[in-house]
């Protein structure tokens, strides 16, 4: 009887041991940075068309990021969500243009517009 529990003493660390193996294995192949990016978090830096975000409505578009953080501070001060994104923006020479567009929701829109028009 005893050498039968010795045999299943020694199978449960090498069982547990694979196991633990397995999931790093399985953990560090899904987070990895290869050819297309991690399975978890894909991001798209690429800027993205002004009407691609559903009900959310562009107020303001400015040149850099700190401007449209500055502007979503303050828009989030007086009591408005706001967020921002990086934009392409089509101007009527045909040459794009990149920016940070400020976005609110519609009910905000023109407490939104008066606000930063007053800056």
């Amino acid at each position: 009887m005893v050498s039968v529990f010795a045999e299943h003493y020694f199978l449960f660390p090498v069982v547990a041991i694979a196991f633990a193996g397995g999931m790093v294995l399985l953990t560090r192949w899904a987070f990895s940075k290869a050819k297309g990016g991690s399975l978890v978090r894909r991001t798209d830096y690429s800027p993205a068309e002004k009407d691609s975000f559903g009900l959310l409505i562009d107020v303001q578009t400015v040149q850099t990021y700190n401007e449209a953080r500055v502007k979503v501070a303050m828009l989030k001060d007086f009591g408005i969500k706001a967020t921002a994104a990086r934009t392409k923006d089509d101007t009527k020479s045909g040459v794009r243009k990149h920016g940070w567009s400020v976005y609110v929701w519609p009910a905000d829109e023109q407490a939104a517009r008066g606000f930063l028009n007053s800056f």
